[in-house]
């Protein structure tokens, strides 16, 4: 079974005896720092644990309070903070551990950069990029927009170049155009103009218990076991529909059998077409189109969606290189079908790693998160996750390739749900406003900047 079912199946016969916290607000505040049921009473409220590792605080707080963090017991707590820079989902032959190079970035990144030390780190960048950020942060995102409305250009590509150089020229643009979009971010992050790219505060690497999940009033089976309800039950409904009046031509008409078996052939063919020629996408572009115009619930929830994905992206340190919020702006934009909607992301480091057959821990699970991220905001807004089936599948199917065994899977699971839903619950303000700016059309630039003004002081 896939790693994401045996992990929410698991999660219906654990945890029982443990105890499960109710937080001032299931959606609007942080994860909470709960102490287990057992040994609540025996952890101070808000009492700080350092970690000597990661130069990070460690909150420990009651079960009562769920804006602080992770809940875990409180000599589980003592033993994380001690080694909080270990990586609990390393173990595969393709993931390198990258741990200790990842806890001396976090460590320097607590605190602000001297002025010398910024001047350095922008000096580091190529002049060009250099004289963009020099304009000014405004100036420098609309530069970076038009060099990632050329980079989504390699997006919609047609692979029927018929000349293979110049498919290959055309490539290497638009791979340039994106990195010196991630350039420009980064460049504009080490002078002090951008706080929250790549800043998000994360929970510890650790091995993390379902009871523990539920004491931070998360139920896994319904965050990793979506549904899609709304198209499918618009299939259900049009099919019965196309049934009724194909009886009531039937009854009507009385055509003979020829007419009845060539119309089935037509319906029939029409139908393998779309499956076989385009995996499903007329299908997939007519029924979403039919849920965006009757309805409005199914609009605002995949909003939050995809603006959840881009938000955590950004917080982790991913760039956003585009998205589309409907089947049909996706068809429209960029030519492609059977994608209701969808984040597009630079990710050249990671498909870097990947093709070395080293992924970086730090990597990987940047990946967990940003897959996760749409299902959590559902969960976090609603309850549970409606969407989001394709990004459970394909975190399932990253951990499968790297041969990683069903308890690291479960780890790296867990781990990225806590992250998740921690940072969600921390900035559902932001990813609320940042869905109705998207669905204005707002470019990633613009969003940026929204997400910049919008970040409290606890990223």
């Amino acid at each position: 079974r896939s790693v994401t079912s045996r992990l929410h199946a698991r999660s219906r016969c654990a945890g029982h005896d443990s105890g499960r916290a109710r937080g001032s607000s299931a959606r609007t505040a942080a994860m909470s720092c709960a102490a287990m049921a057992a040994t609540a009473a025996a952890v101070p409220a808000a009492a700080k644990v350092t970690s000597r590792r990661r130069g990070r605080r460690i909150f420990v707080g009651t079960r009562g309070n769920v804006e602080t963090g992770p809940a875990f017991p409180s000599r589980a707590g003592r033993r994380c903070a001690a080694r909080g820079g270990s990586v609990a989902a390393s173990a595969g032959d393709g993931v390198e551990d990258t741990s200790e190079r990842n806890d001396a970035d976090a460590s320097g990144s607590d605190s602000a950069p001297s002025d010398d030390a910024a001047d350095a780190a922008v000096a580091s960048f190529p002049a060009e990029i250099r004289a963009l950020v020099a304009d000014g942060a405004d100036a420098a995102l609309r530069a970076m927009d038009a060099r990632l409305a050329l980079a989504m250009r390699g997006e919609a590509a047609d692979a029927a170049d018929d000349d293979e150089a110049s498919a290959r020229e055309q490539a290497a643009k638009f791979a340039e155009a994106e990195d010196q979009a991630v350039q420009i971010v980064r460049c504009l992050k080490s002078s002090g103009s951008l706080r929250g790219f790549g800043a998000a505060r994360l929970v510890p690497r650790r091995d993390y218990a379902l009871s523990e999940l539920k004491l931070n009033d998360i139920e896994a089976e319904k965050l990793l076991a979506p549904t899609e309800s709304t198209i499918s039950g618009l299939r259900d409904a049009a099919s019965k529909t196309l049934l009724a009046l194909a009886f009531a031509w039937v009854f009507a008409a009385h055509p003979d059998g020829r007419t009845v078996a060539g119309a089935l052939a037509v319906f029939g063919g029409a139908l393998a077409t779309d499956q076989i020629a385009f995996g499903g996408g007329v299908e997939a572009l007519a029924l979403d189109t039919a849920a965006q115009r009757l309805s409005p619930a199914y609009v605002s929830r995949l909003r939050l969606h995809e603006a959840a994905h881009f938000l955590v992206a950004y917080l982790m340190g991913i760039l956003p290189k585009g998205y589309t919020l409907s089947s049909l702006d996706a068809f429209e934009k960029y030519g492609a079908l059977n994608v209701q909607a969808g984040c597009a992301f630079c990710d050249g480091e990671f498909q870097r790693e990947t093709r070395l057959g080293k992924i970086g821990s730090a990597s990987l699970g940047r990946f967990s998160c940003v897959a996760l991220a749409g299902i959590g905001m559902e969960y976090v807004a609603y309850g549970y996750a409606e969407g989001g089936v394709s990004d459970v599948r394909q975190l399932d199917g990253m951990l499968r390739a790297l041969a990683f065994s069903q308890k690291k899977s479960d780890s790296e699971v867990r781990w990225a749900v806590l992250n998740v839903i921690t940072i969600l619950r921390r900035h559902e303000s932001v990813v609320r406003a940042l869905a109705d700016a998207m669905a204005r059309g707002a470019t990633v630039g613009a969003c940026v900047r929204l997400i910049e003004e919008k970040l409290g002081e606890d990223i």
